[in-house]
């Protein structure tokens, strides 16, 4: 086997992922379980390294098993060869008999399933394989694991976010006014990816008008003129994400844009600065919350401060009213994206990401957002952009 092949299993995601399953664990044993049975393909490849389809893990107290069939067998040799992971090859879509038997020549009585993950239907397949008895329900094991990123993670997220603002600089000097936003979209995907992103982490909310004022926009065919415009985008890298969003003025702001920018602002500043291990969630959001009610536009921010960021767009904890004990810890990166939204008019969201220190938080982006800042002209008066073969050469307006 090439050698070149272990280039896809680095020594120090081997050591990250070794100290994880080891966490993992302390957990069944203090549960009284044998193993778990890792069903979440995240969940596998944050605790093996391993990105598979249709494929499992199974991490009992002494060791980590990756189950998989024949289409991944050369992909998992790095695997086999670096002693990361016990590699068994089962038969694709009977990946539970393989359980069973490793059940049986290791004794496994308590087999721990992701009730968050596992469909109804899988279950009962699994219990009608292994034994009803042997199975026992467990709720975000994994997931408890994964709310503290270590450096590794943190280290990709901050890349992701690098990759994307570079790929923002690069699609707005192409801007060119009556692109549409599923143009601008794939535009901005296309400099993510030409930077060494995966991919996008999400659809890219591109709006454009009063398209703006909508939180969750449905990027579509809306031609974007001068007037507002809603970036909400994320890169992802090595499997973790970043997460976005800068509001401008296209040729120039409009007026009550322009009153409501300055007070959304502020309110994000003022919860980064409130952000620090130990804080309550619900605190933090009320930081910003406080700055956008006395403006007298509460009523139009309908939605938490942030989220929890990682291997998924959304991960828990979460910034809102709901999470009144749930406390900031170190290694948590967390998004920090206050709103206000007009209907019919548009609306200004500001969106960074941060990592929670011993002493308070660390930006992972930089991106500007200053006022000023956020005033852009299109380099292009009409959009000659395809898609399909990503950005042409334009005349200047």
């Amino acid at each position: 086997m090439p050698d070149t092949l272990f280039q896809l299993l680095p020594p120090a995601t081997i050591a990250a992922c070794r100290s994880r399953q080891q966490r993992l664990q302390k957990i069944l044993s203090s549960r009284g379980l044998d193993g778990l049975v890792v069903t979440a393909e995240k969940d596998i490849q944050y605790l093996t390294g391993f990105v598979g389809h249709e494929s499992l893990a199974l991490i009992t107290l002494t060791s980590a098993v990756i189950i998989s069939d024949s289409r991944y067998d050369e992909y998992l040799q790095p695997w086999c060869k670096s002693g990361a992971a016990v590699v068994v090859m089962g038969v694709r879509h009977r990946l539970f008999d393989s359980v069973k038997s490793m059940c049986d020549s290791h004794a496994l009585k308590r087999l721990g399933v992701q009730a968050e993950h596992m469909t109804i239907a899988a279950r009962h397949a699994l219990a009608k394989t292994v034994g009803e008895a042997t199975l026992i329900d467990t709720l975000d094991l994994a997931n408890a694991l994964r709310v503290r990123k270590d450096a590794m993670e943190t280290s990709l997220i901050e890349k992701a976010a690098a990759i994307q603002q570079e790929a923002l600089t690069a699609a707005l000097g192409q801007l060119s006014l009556g692109m549409t936003e599923l143009q601008f979209s794939a535009l901005l995907e296309w400099e993510m990816k030409s930077r060494g992103a995966a991919g996008a982490g999400f659809t890219p909310i591109i709006a454009s008008g009063a398209n703006s004022s909508i939180i969750h926009h449905t990027t579509g065919h809306t031609p974007i003129h001068e007037g507002v415009l809603l970036i909400d985008w994320g890169a992802t890298v090595d499997g973790y994400n970043a997460d976005l969003t800068r509001t401008y003025g296209v040729g120039e702001m409009p007026a009550k844009i322009r009153d409501i920018y300055p007070v959304v602002l502020e309110a994000q500043l003022a919860a980064i600065d409130a952000i620090g291990p130990g804080k309550v969630c619900a605190d933090i959001d009320a930081v910003a919350r406080r700055i956008i009610n006395k403006a007298g536009y509460g009523e139009f921010f309908g939605h938490g401060l942030g989220h929890g960021l990682g291997m998924d767009v959304h991960e828990a904890p979460y910034f809102n009213n709901l999470q009144t004990d749930v406390r900031l810890e170190p290694g948590m990166v967390m998004t920090v994206e206050p709103g206000i939204y007009l209907p019919g008019i548009g609306g200004v969201r500001i969106e960074d990401d941060v990592v929670v220190t011993e002493n308070g938080c660390r930006l992972l982006s930089e991106y500007p957002k200053d006022l000023p800042s956020s005033v852009i002209e299109p380099a292009f008066s009409d959009s000659t952009f395809s898609p399909r073969f990503g950005p042409r050469a334009r005349t200047p307006a």
